[in-house]
C-alpha cells in the first residue's frame, strides 16, 4: 500500500496526538499511533487507555491503494515524531508492507524504514452510552474559556474534581469555572441553551488536547456527552474523554454578594506595578501589600531577610472606607491577564475576606468574575 501526504499537515496533527501518549503505559501498543486509510483520507488515532484523539488529513488522490490491502497499521510515536520534526515541508510517500510489517517513508532526497504493528492490536475504546445529549458551541468560545480558567485549576491527588474545569450547562446559560481552593474564576455566558442541565468536569489531559486543536479551528465544535464521558468533534478531529467523577463545589455560594470597598484602577498600570513589586518581596510568599485610599492605591512589598523593599502609588477611584490588604501578586497578575477590559474593579469587605476582581465592562452576554483569597500581612 502506497499513499502520498504533505509532511507539514501530517506534522501538525502528529504533534497534537503526541500529547495524548503517556510514555509509561501498561500496554505497549498505546505508545503507538494508529493509521487508517479510507479513500482520500488518512485517519490517525492516539489513546492513553481512557481518552482517545482521532485526526484526519487528506492524502493524494493518485495514491496506489489496493482494495485487498490492509489499510490499518501502527507506528511508534517517537519514530514518526522525530522524523517529522527534522524534515522540511514537502510531499512524502508512505509504502506499507504488512506482510513484513515494515513501513518505508520516502522524501525528497532519501528515505527511512522502520517496523510497524498490525492495526488490530490497537484497542478500541467506546466510552459513550446509547443515550447522549448534544450541544454545539463556537470553537473560539471554548478555547477562550479554557485558556482563562485552566491556570487556576488545582493539582490535588486526593480531590481530582479540583483539577478539572467545570462546564455547567444551565437551561439558558453556560458557566465555566475553575478553582484551586485559594482562587476561583467563573465565566458565565448568557443565551447558550442545552437540552438538559448538566455539569461536565473536564480533566487536565483533554484540556491540553483541546487547547492544541481548538487553536487551529475556526468552525463550531460539537459536544456529545453522558454522565461520565464526552466527545468533542469538528470536521478534522474528534476527542473522546472520560469525565472526572464527583460533585464540583458550589462555587456560586462563595462569591460575595456585597462589598464595603470598590477600587477602579487601570489594569496595565496595576500589572506593571505588581511585576515591579514581586522581585523586591519574599520569593516564597509572593505577597504584595495594597493600601487603598480615596484617590491612590499604594503598592508595596518587602523582603526583610535580604533588606529589599519597594513602594509606589497608582491613581485610582475608590468608593468606601480605607483598607489595607495583602494579595498573592503572581496570582493576581495572572488573573488580570485574562481580563479583556482596560479598567478593572477590585471589590472587598475586609482584609481577611476574599477579593473580587471583575472588568469594568464585560463582553456582550458574558460575565467574568475572579475571586482571590488575601495573604496575611505581618
Amino acid at each position: 500500500m502506497k499513499f502520498n501526504v504533505k509532511s507539514d499537515e501530517l506534522s501538525k496533527n502528529i504533534q497534537g496526538l503526541a500529547k495524548m501518549v503517556n510514555g509509561k503505559s501498561s500496554l505497549a501498543i498505546l505508545d503507538h499511533f494508529l493509521f487508517e486509510v479510507d479513500g482520500d483520507k488518512l485517519y490517525m488515532t492516539a489513546s492513553d487507555g481512557e481518552n482517545m484523539m482521532k485526526t484526519t488529513v487528506d492524502i493524494d488522490s493518485t495514491s496506489m491503494l489496493d482494495e485487498e490491502d490492509d489499510k490499518r497499521f501502527c507506528i511508534h510515536n517517537t519514530v514518526i515524531c522525530d522524523f517529522l520534526k527534522n524534515i522540511a515541508s514537502q510531499p512524502i510517500i508512505f509504502d506499507v508492507n504488512m506482510e513484513d510489517k515494515v513501513v518505508k517513508i520516502s522524501y525528497m532526497n532519501g528515505h527511512i524504514q522502520f517496523p510497524c504493528t498490525a492495526g488490530e492490536e490497537f484497542p478500541k475504546i467506546n466510552i459513550m452510552g446509547d443515550e447522549s445529549k448534544n450541544v454545539t458551541l463556537p470553537s473560539c468560545l471554548i478555547l477562550d474559556d479554557i485558556n482563562r480558567t485552566s491556570p487556576f485549576t488545582g493539582q490535588e491527588t486526593f480531590r481530582p474534581v479540583m483539577n478539572a474545569i467545570c462546564f455547567n450547562f444551565l437551561e439558558e446559560s453556560l458557566e465555566v469555572a475553575s478553582s484551586n481552593g485559594g482562587v476561583l474564576v467563573k465565566i458565565a455566558h448568557e443565551g447558550i441553551k442545552s437540552e438538559n442541565e448538566t455539569t461536565l468536569l473536564l480533566p487536565p489531559k483533554p484540556v491540553s488536547m483541546l487547547k492544541y486543536f481548538l487553536s487551529k479551528e475556526e468552525r463550531e465544535t460539537n459536544i456529545r456527552y453522558t454522565d461520565n464521558a464526552a466527545v468533542f468533534s469538528s470536521d478534522n478531529w474528534e476527542l473522546s474523554c472520560r469525565l472526572v467523577e464527583g460533585r464540583y463545589p458550589n462555587y456560586n455560594s462563595v462569591i460575595p454578594t456585597s462589598d464595603n470597598v470598590q477600587v477602579l484602577v487601570d489594569k496595565r498600570q496595576l500589572q506593571n506595578s505588581i511585576r515591579r513589586m514581586l522581585p523586591m518581596g519574599n520569593p516564597n510568599m509572593k505577597a504584595v501589600k495594597m493600601e487603598i485610599n480615596p484617590t491612590t492605591l499604594i503598592m508595596s512589598s518587602e523582603d526583610i531577610d535580604f533588606s529589599k523593599s519597594a513602594r509606589e502609588d497608582i491613581p485610582c477611584e475608590t468608593t468606601g472606607e480605607e483598607i489595607c490588604i495583602g494579595v498573592n501578586g503572581e496570582t493576581l497578575n495572572s488573573m488580570l491577564t485574562h481580563i479583556a477590559s482596560d479598567m478593572v474593579r477590585l471589590k472587598m469587605t475586609e482584609p481577611s475576606r476574599a477579593i473580587l476582581v471583575v472588568p469594568q465592562e464585560d463582553r456582550e452576554n458574558e460575565t467574568f468574575i475572579g475571586l482571590l483569597m488575601p495573604c496575611l500581612l505581618n
